[in-house]
C-alpha cells in the first residue's frame, strides 16, 4: 500500500514523494528532515507548553507513532533504576515509545523503541572527538544527524545539530546552567526561527539531592514548528541529558 503524507496547511492527503498540494498548491514536506526545515514558516507563539489549535498538524495514519507529527509535546522519564532507561509519553500520558540503554555499548548507545517493541532509531557518543558529540541514527542505523556541544558554552550551554555534511541545522540554547533549551532554525537567535523548547522538570533535584536521591530525569519536549522530524528532537534531548545531566 502506498505511503501517504498530510499538507501542513489544508491537511489533503498526497502520495509520498510528491512535492505540492494538489489541493492549495504548498510544499509538501519530504522524507528528509533537513529539507522540510527549509521552507517551514514557524509559529510565533513564545508561551512555554500551552497549546495552540492553529498549530496542530493533520491526522496521520499512524497517530500512536513515536514520531507521529502529531505530536507537539513529549515527556521523557529516565530512570536511574534502569540505567538511564525509560518511558516516552504524549502529552495525554500515554506511553508511546521507550528508551533503553546499552549497558556494555562502550559508545553509551541508547536505543529508541515504538511502543509494540519496535526499533525506531538510536543515539551513540562519538568516541573520538574534542568537544561532546552523538550521531543519531534510523531503524537500520544511517546516520542522519549530529548533536555536538561548544567547548566555550558553560553557563549557558549551547548544541549544534548538524547534517551529515557538517552544515548546521538547528541550535539549542540553554538557559542558566542547562535546564531548559530553546532550539531554533540554524544558528538563530530570534524567536520567529523558534522549533521546540525543552524543559527539565526535576530540575532542583540536580542541585540539592544528588547521589543517592538521584532517581532519574524528567523532561519535557513542547514542540512550534509541526514539520519538524521529532526524532531530532528526542535525539537532542537525549544528547542534552548525557553531556550535561548524567553522571
Amino acid at each position: 500500500m502506498p505511503q501517504t503524507i498530510y499538507c501542513s496547511q489544508c491537511g489533503d492527503p498526497s502520495p509520498l514523494g510528491q512535492r505540492f498540494c494538489e489541493k492549495c498548491g504548498s510544499r509538501l514536506p519530504t522524507s528528509d528532515p533537513m529539507e522540510n526545515l527549509q521552507e517551514t514558516q514557524i509559529p510565533q507563539d513564545k508561551t512555554i507548553y500551552q497549546q495552540n489549535s492553529s498549530q496542530t498538524p493533520p491526522p496521520s495514519n499512524n497517530s500512536r507513532g513515536l514520531f507521529d507529527p502529531n505530536h507537539m509535546s513529549y515527556v521523557l522519564k529516565e530512570k536511574y533504576w534502569d540505567f538511564g532507561s525509560g518511558p516516552i509519553y504524549d502529552a495525554a500520558g500515554r506511553q508511546i515509545g521507550s528508551m533503553k540503554r546499552k549497558l556494555l555499548s562502550i559508545r553509551s548507545r541508547i536505543e529508541l523503541y515504538e511502543a509494540n517493541g519496535q526499533l525506531a532509531g538510536a543515539i551513540n557518543r562519538k568516541l573520538i572527538a574534542i568537544k561532546p558529540t552523538y550521531t543519531l541514527h534510523d531503524e537500520y542505523d544511517n546516520n542522519i544527524g549530529r548533536f555536538e556541544k561548544t567547548l566555550l558554552s558553560i553557563i549557558h550551554p549551547k548544541f549544534y545539530l548538524k547534517d551529515t555534511n557538517g552544515n548546521i541545522v538547528m541550535t539549542a540554547q540553554g538557559e542558566f546552567m542547562g535546564f531548559d533549551f530553546k532550539i531554533r532554525r540554524g544558528t538563530s537567535t530570534d524567536d520567529r526561527d523558534l522549533i521546540a523548547e525543552i524543559r527539565k522538570a526535576d530540575r532542583w533535584k540536580d542541585v540539592f539531592f544528588s547521589g543517592a536521591w538521584d532517581f532519574g530525569d524528567t523532561y519535557g519536549v513542547r514542540i512550534h514548528n509541526p514539520s519538524v522530524d521529532r526524532r531530532l528532537l528526542i535525539g537532542f534531548v537525549i544528547a542534552i541529558d548525557n553531556v550535561l545531566h548524567d553522571n
